[in-house]
């Protein structure tokens, strides 16, 4: 059994000016609140579009305000820093809720299940309240399952995400790390993208992005979306941007950037390797900046063994926080979403 609670997090009122970003028009509107219910597996069917754009605009809607699954645990550390990321990915004036969603392993008979489950309850609901300031609307849920990756990436299809928020230990390889194989499991069944995030500090402390794209992944499928997200971050934590290519053009990727919506400060700096990156990391970036960088799944272009070890790779670099968006693949056209229409 599945137990769904929707929580709205607090309502917008209309607003009777259209704001326009990149030509649609855009009409804020309240939030509607659902009363509970419970059912036999994964979360409620998403509400319909709530009309952030006109409906004839849902696609584009969905694309800069996603919708976001968030699997969390109530050991897992800096839950809450995770949640906050995971709201400002998502356009100011959205309506899309972001799902907060455990896995717990089957009760076997387990005279705590009923207080365990109780316990997530409130945990998600303690997350729920940094939404308020946000005015995100929440819709939690927990599912019983000894295979936390299958219930991910199933609880993602019943509640059509467009992308995951997942929180990472960054003290490991990716893949090799406690939860790595989960990690690699969810991204081997999704082909949506997957977000890796270790915050050492309160998002609203961070003033710079470190975007690193390797070699080629600018000729992938989810580049613009990934640099729309890094571009909406940015502008909601009112930071710069810094972006280090391996080409010595950097003038094509400063292009590249600028085809994409919302207009950020930005510097480029090519790096002849992952060591002179590391090495430039370790001089040049403070603790209060987050180190993002593009990631594929392995196999696909623009995959560099690199991506496995970057916790090991940036180590020592004052910059802390650190993130690896993996990009969403086996969508060409996705992509032209996130492109300026001027």
């Amino acid at each position: 059994m599945t137990t769904i609670t929707l929580i709205v997090v607090s309502s917008v009122l209309v607003v009777g000016a259209l704001l326009t970003l990149g030509g649609v028009a855009i009409k804020r509107r309240r939030s509607v609140t659902p009363s509970d219910e419970t059912r036999e597996s994964g979360f409620s069917p998403p509400s319909p579009q709530l009309s952030l754009f006109d409906t004839e605009d849902v696609d584009d809607a969905r694309a800069i305000d996603p919708r976001i699954l968030l699997p969390v645990t109530a050991d897992q550390a800096n839950a809450d820093r995770s949640f906050d990321f995971a709201c400002s990915i998502k356009h100011r004036y959205g309506d899309e809720p972001i799902h907060l969603f455990t896995v717990r392993p089957t009760d076997r008979g387990d005279p705590n299940a009923a207080t365990d489950a109780d316990g997530i309850a409130a945990f998600h609901d303690r997350l729920a309240e940094a939404g308020h300031d946000r005015t995100t609307a929440v819709q939690t849920g927990t599912s019983r399952n000894d295979d936390v990756a299958e219930a991910i990436v199933r609880t993602a299809s019943e509640t059509d995400a467009d992308l995951l928020v997942m929180g990472w230990d960054g003290t490991h390889p990716v893949l090799d790390a406690p939860d790595g194989r989960t990690i690699d499991r969810v991204l081997s069944r999704s082909s949506l993208p997957v977000y890796l995030v270790r915050l050492d500090d309160p998002l609203s402390a961070i003033d710079r992005l470190h975007v690193v794209v390797p070699r080629q992944v600018d000729h992938h499928e989810g580049f613009y979306e990934a640099i729309y997200n890094v571009k909406q971050l940015a502008s909601v934590l009112d930071a710069t941007l810094s972006v280090s290519v391996f080409e010595p053009n950097v003038q094509q990727y400063r292009t590249l950037f600028d085809l994409v919506e919302i207009d950020i400060p930005a510097e480029f700096a090519s790096v002849a390797s992952w060591r002179d990156l590391q090495s430039s990391l370790e001089t040049e970036t403070t603790p209060e900046e987050l180190i993002v960088t593009l990631a594929v799944r392995e196999g696909e272009i623009g995959w560099d063994d690199e991506l496995r070890t970057i916790s090991d790779r940036f180590a020592d670099a004052p910059a802390r926080s650190l993130a690896l968006f993996f990009l969403r693949e086996d969508e060409p056209d996705h992509d032209d979403r996130f492109l300026r229409t001027e």
